[in-house]
């Protein structure tokens, strides 16, 4: 889950634009052609950001999206291949929105692995949709890690899910798209539209969010930065990890 940064997705401007010199010098009918093309383009735009308006009002994930396996896209492989060099090795690992269940070829193979996700993704994928109450108990597992690789932004209530998770884990590694403009700017406004439109159901600031992890007992231990998203390893007891994961970077 994610979203190449420098996409332009709000385009509503260009839809009514006024008659230009360019566009009446090149005649009427290519305007109008111009036009109609926007507005086609405009129409499934609007339907994906009421999509994403109506699922964070209503605390509901989009199993329309990610049912289909054609929006798992393969880029972010290059993500779960940063944050698997977070995960220390030997530890019992579950993936949350585990997609198409590649990190287990970059986990060390000391490691298990157990993959969860709002649908069965593989046999054994563990189904939890974090948007729904109430949250498994996972404590059979005996797990250490939780990861999460561009989920976290389309979760309602993050504070629920970390405080839940700290008595599951004592390590997270996560990947998150901040909130990164001043706010009252326009760019900001810009910025909370397109955040709707990829579904995108909270905006926090970098601070902000290690702030919801250090309230329920993890400390920042690194951070990385992948395309747009900062890469987070938390961690309760730092000594668990120290052996395996550098401190450099740490809030």
């Amino acid at each position: 889950m994610g979203s190449r940064p420098g996409r332009v997705i709000v385009e509503s401007a260009r839809v009514i634009s006024a008659y230009s010199l360019k566009s009446l010098a090149r005649g009427p009918y290519w305007w109008l052609r111009k036009q109609a093309a926007s507005r086609r383009a405009l129409v499934p735009m609007l339907a994906r950001l009421a999509r994403g308006l109506e699922n964070r009002l209503i605390h509901r994930s989009d199993y329309a999206r990610w049912n289909d396996p054609a929006n798992l896209e393969k880029w972010w492989e290059t993500r779960t291949i940063q944050l698997a060099r977070l995960i220390p090795a030997g530890t019992r690992v579950i993936e949350f929105g585990a997609g198409s269940c590649r990190l287990p070829a970059h986990l060390d193979r000391t490691c298990t692995y157990f993959p969860s996700d709002l649908v069965v993704r593989v046999p054994g994928t563990i189904v939890c949709d974090l948007n729904q109450r109430p949250l498994p108990d996972l404590g059979s597992l005996n797990l250490d890690v939780a990861v999460f690789s561009g989920v976290l932004e389309y979760v309602v209530n993050v504070p629920a899910i970390v405080s839940w998770l700290s008595t599951q884990v004592g390590v997270c590694v996560v990947s998150y798209d901040a909130v990164d403009s001043p706010y009252w700017s326009l760019r900001h406004a810009r910025e909370r539209v397109r955040r709707r439109y990829f579904g995108y159901m909270n905006d926090y600031r970098p601070a902000e969010f290690v702030e919801v992890f250090r309230r329920t007992g993890f400390r920042c231990i690194s951070t990385d930065r992948w395309e747009s998203q900062e890469l987070y390893l938390f961690a309760r007891d730092e000594s668990t990890i120290a052996p395996h994961v550098s401190s450099s970077g740490a809030e």
